[in-house]
């Protein structure tokens, strides 16, 4: 795979197929899958959803494959990306980040806050390291690894990963 592909939907858009058998899963997480699925068909690769595994650290894995994958759920919105390369991804709706978590988390940062929590969950979800101390003490202005960022009046997504690999949004 010569490339990363990133789709977002709106949460209300997926449907979710009777192929996924997850029942402790939430909705969104099956939705999540549900989009993996489709560009995955998309894109001609085809794999049971059923042999999506995790690993040790959480991160999701396809067995038997060299397919990477991250996603994130917000409160409307679902975002899936998919590479050979690690990567991770996360996606929030527009809200406002209290003085409390701002104080907590968001220590090195001057604006635009809710942007730089984004970065900081990709960034894990990259590393899957969800460590509280790690994630408090991450300063995003050293993060040394390619990013594609979208931030629009709906939601702020990020998507970080190693490597030079064109984006394709699906």
């Amino acid at each position: 795979m010569d490339k990363i592909y990133i789709c977002i939907k709106n949460k209300d858009d997926i449907t979710i197929s009777d192929d996924i058998k997850f029942c402790n899963f939430k909705d969104e997480t099956k939705k999540a899958f549900a989009l993996l699925s489709n560009m995955l068909d998309i894109l001609g690769i085809k794999f049971d959803l059923n042999s999506i595994k995790y690993k040790d650290n959480g991160k999701p894995y396809i067995i038997n494959s060299n397919i990477k994958f991250s996603y994130s759920h917000s409160k409307n919105y679902i975002a899936c990306v998919v590479s050979d390369i690690e990567l991770g991804i996360d996606i929030e709706d527009i809200f406002n980040i209290s003085n409390s978590a701002r104080c907590l988390y968001l220590k090195n940062v001057d604006s635009n806050y809710r942007l730089s929590w984004v970065k900081k969950e990709a960034y894990c979800k990259l590393l899957r390291d969800f460590d509280d101390e790690f994630f408090k003490n991450l300063d995003i202005n050293k993060i040394k690894c390619n990013s594609y960022i979208i931030s629009n009046d709906k939601y702020d997504c990020v998507c970080y990963y190693e490597g030079e690999k064109k984006i394709v949004l699906m």
